[in-house]
């Protein structure tokens, strides 16, 4: 049978584990900084624009759009940042904010190279998706390097709450009006993807969340302000337990 002392200890405990689990996954979310594309060419498939992180040097973004044949391609252009709506699309536990610069605008022209070049190592990038494929026909994005989604929802523009991102073995990404995050772990300067199924009028941007520069090794393994207080919390409990145990016991 279950002791008044065993029940309130279970129930503490209770307690503990929902606030900390509240504080660690508020605790990883981070702001990152986006694209903010400053010149674009269409019709030669080129467009250059900056990343500003709040500290450290901008890096500049070059993106590029091949044919299969190897020519300059070409994209439909640039469109603004309401193409990030609803914010909560792009938000998760690990990305703090939607973009809010301009997107990029992409045709459904088959087995086009899109590529990104970096001025310099960045970290961790993350790349924003609006209306990937649409409800009816799907289109999909394989890319060079591994990839995970970390935030998908309703679109700005079409499809309404019937969307979907769904990641397929061999790096692919498949769309269905599909809006949201995916993030490439890791240090990258170049990466870049084709479009084997296409489908057009879909929209896109990349943020990083730090440079190679300004954070040269893995992050250094201190405390950060949630584990701190899930620590505090943790020696609150003990304490509360063990006090009550003693109580307990000198009563007997």
């Amino acid at each position: 049978m279950t002791s008044k002392h065993d029940f309130r200890t279970r129930v503490a405990g209770a307690i503990f584990a929902v606030v900390a689990l509240t504080i660690t996954t508020n605790a990883l979310a981070v702001p990152y900084y986006y694209t903010d594309w400053l010149s674009w060419n269409p019709a030669a498939g080129t467009a250059s624009g900056l990343i500003t992180p709040s500290s450290g040097p901008a890096v500049t973004v070059d993106f590029n759009a091949i044919t299969s044949s190897g020519a300059n391609g070409s994209f439909l252009g640039v469109t603004g940042n309401g193409l990030w709506q609803p914010v909560t699309t792009y938000q998760s536990a690990e990305v703090d904010n939607a973009p809010g610069f301009e997107g990029l605008q992409l045709v459904g022209e088959s087995n086009m190279t899109y590529q990104v070049a970096l001025s310099e190592p960045i970290k961790d990038p993350i790349m924003a998706i609006a209306t990937l494929g649409s409800a009816w026909d799907s289109a999909t994005y394989v890319f060079d390097s591994p990839f995970t989604i970390l935030s998908q929802g309703s679109s700005c523009c079409w499809g309404g709450t019937d969307t979907s991102l769904v990641q397929l073995p061999g790096n692919v990404l498949e769309g269905r009006e599909g809006s949201g995050i995916i993030q490439f772990i890791g240090t990258y300067s170049t990466f870049s993807w084709t479009v084997p199924d296409p489908e057009n009028w879909h929209g896109f941007t990349f943020g990083i969340r730090t440079t190679e520069r300004l954070e040269p090794d893995d992050p250094t393994l201190l405390p950060e302000p949630g584990s701190l207080a899930l620590f505090s919390i943790g020696l609150i409990g003990m304490s509360i337990v063990r006090r009550r145990s003693k109580q307990k016991n000198n009563t007997h």
